[in-house]
């Protein structure tokens, strides 16, 4: 089986990420909402940075005007 989770064995051969095909909204979405919980409660902390970290890890990028909107739901 070469799917990136065998089921058989429990034995994950790939990252689990790879078996959902989002698409870039989709994705920006799912950052947004880990941003906002990662954010919970964390008084100060830089929301700009954490969402520039995460669309990079995703292998995204943003437009000026993408990011401002992205910040603007973060409420930063």
């Amino acid at each position: 089986m070469s799917d990136a989770n065998d089921a058989r064995n429990g034995f994950q051969s790939g990252p689990s990420m790879s078996q959902n095909s989002a698409d870039d909204g989709q994705k920006l979405e799912g950052i947004i909402a880990q941003c906002q919980a990662d954010l919970a409660g964390q008084d100060g902390a830089d929301a700009r940075l954490l969402l520039e970290r995460r669309v990079k890890d995703a292998g995204m990028t943003l437009s000026d005007e993408e990011m401002s909107a992205a910040l603007s739901r973060l409420g930063a």
